[in-house]
């Protein structure tokens, strides 16, 4: 026999491979890649394998490997034990198989795998089953509701219209069937009915809660009008609150009054409670939220704190607050000198806070000056050592400048040697030099600015120009059409003929 293909690798022949694997050729070779008839020997059954599958482990009988095809009888067999009839020849594992189902008779259309894989084999038999729409809308009528159109679901609103009073609606058979009334009306009618009181039973109701009806009961969830037997006041509870389970009171008036009743204190004790916080009351007790006029013990002062703020832990004292905390910030005065002392300032007077000038004379050029401590620990040191910023023990000159454009002048200083100075930066941006006046110092020229700055304050010439406007000394301008430029030139002469008392400045 003539062998085609390719040379195979397995030195035996085809048919001792295939019986090796119990199959029975029951035809001639026909190549290692085409099907070869063959008779299986253990189940018996033809099937068609390919040598080449079998060279490479593959099993021969598509039947008894459990991979792939399925015999139809037994699959009849797996759908028959399941109440099943098939109706037509086997399809195949995942197609719709037409079958009775022995139970209720109907005709139903499974899969052989669902039915293997222990599904149900009738969806009308089926816990979740869909519901018959006969029997639905015989449900719907035993509800008392007629339905108005064909059965849409168990979940989904069904248009109906009530038998006993004829108003539509659209319940949902899942309702219906859970015990739910499908008219709305209906159900608010007989929900009425049941709460609904006897007017005697409803009279004694309020009578014992200490309330006389001044009209009809008008029903559970209506005010009624009614008089309060302890203090007369005319009140409009409903029934409905009072037979509830919270039962609030039908007075209001003599409610608050009980409620204030229970929470008053005994004037003794809340006079105890006061003095053991140091206060000695000035006046009798009111109430816990109304302010108590008493005497601080502990600064003698008068305050008025309530006793309800004394029961929640406040001082009561806002002066004796203050002073606690201004103690527990206040800096100590060894510290403080102590400050002074590493940044080079003797102190010459006792220390008082940290934003007060303290009077210091500096132990490198034994100048006074008076600093604060804030500034010192910022950063600062003697105003003048500073090798930046205005030289103050330097000469310094007191000038004048006018900005037409603006309609503006300006005072200011600037030291008398420099060259790139503050003038030079002003005519850069517009300014013109009207006039300076050269000092001996720059605590001089800072004497006559803001000697002349004070005045023109206070006279109410306000500040002209803004920061935009102005970035370096805005806070000097004024108005030109009210302050002129030989006003201020004037004021400048006056104040180096005319000394001042010198004051202390602060700037630095």
């Amino acid at each position: 026999m003539a062998r085609t293909g390719r040379p195979r690798k397995d030195p035996r022949e085809p048919e001792e491979i295939m019986r090796a694997a119990c199959l029975e050729p029951l035809e001639p070779y026909p190549g290692s890649s085409a099907p070869w008839r063959c008779r299986h020997t253990v189940c018996g059954r033809e099937v068609t394998p390919r040598l080449s599958n079998l060279t490479k482990g593959q099993r021969g009988c598509v039947y008894c490997s459990g991979r792939a095809r399925i015999d139809p009888e037994a699959a009849a067999d797996v759908m028959r034990a399941a109440g099943l009839e098939p109706l037509e020849p086997y399809p195949g594992s995942d197609r719709k198989w037409r079958c009775r189902h022995a139970v209720c008779g109907r005709e139903v259309t499974p899969t052989y795998v669902r039915i293997n894989s222990g599904a149900g084999p009738c969806r009308w038999c089926a816990p979740n089953a869909p519901v018959d729409p006969d029997v639905a809308a015989a449900d719907m009528r035993a509800a008392g509701l007629e339905p108005l159109g064909p059965y849409p679901g168990v979940d989904t609103p069904w248009p109906v219209r009530c038998r006993t009073c004829g108003e539509p609606g659209t319940p949902t058979l899942g309702s219906i069937r859970r015990g739910q009334g499908g008219c709305y009306p209906c159900g608010r009618r007989k929900a009425n009915a049941t709460m609904r009181h006897d007017a005697e039973a409803a009279a004694a109701v309020m009578r014992a809660a200490g309330l006389e009806p001044l009209e009809p009961y008008p029903g559970t969830a209506f005010p009624w009008k009614s008089r309060c037997t302890r203090c007369g006041s005319i009140v409009s509870p409903r029934l409905g609150s009072l037979t509830g389970r919270s039962r609030p009171p039908g007075c209001k008036r003599c409610a608050d009054r009980a409620h204030g009743e229970a929470q008053r204190h005994d004037e003794d004790l809340a006079v105890a409670e006061m003095r053991e916080h140091g206060f000695e009351p000035q006046e009798p007790y009111r109430g816990v939220k109304y302010p108590w006029r008493c005497l601080c013990r502990g600064c003698g002062t008068i305050t008025s704190p309530t006793f309800g703020s004394i029961l929640a832990g406040q001082s009561g004292c806002r002066r004796c607050a203050d002073l606690r905390a201004g103690a527990a910030r206040r800096e100590d005065p060894e510290r403080a000198a102590a400050s002074m002392r590493e940044a080079g300032l003797e102190p010459l007077e006792p220390y008082t806070t940290t934003m007060t000038p303290w009077r210091c004379r500096c132990t490198t050029c034994g100048r006074t000056s008076t600093p604060t401590l804030a500034k010192i620990r910022s950063g600062r040191g003697c105003k003048y050592c500073a090798r930046f910023g205005f030289d103050r023990a330097a000469p310094a000159r007191v000038y004048v400048v006018t900005h037409a454009q603006h309609g503006a002048v300006k005072i200011g200083v600037a030291g008398a040697l420099q060259r790139n100075d503050r003038i030079a930066q002003h005519r850069r941006l517009g300014w013109t030099l009207f006039y300076e006046h050269h000092v001996p110092t720059g605590d001089d020229a800072l004497s006559a600015e803001q000697t002349i700055l004070r005045r023109l304050r206070a006279a109410g010439h306000g500040v002209f120009l803004t920061a935009d406007q102005m970035p370096n000394g805005w806070s000097e301008t004024f108005d030109a059409a009210r302050v002129t430029a030989a006003q201020l030139r004037d004021a400048i002469r006056e104040h180096q003929t005319t000394p001042v008392p010198h004051e202390p400045l602060t700037l630095f």
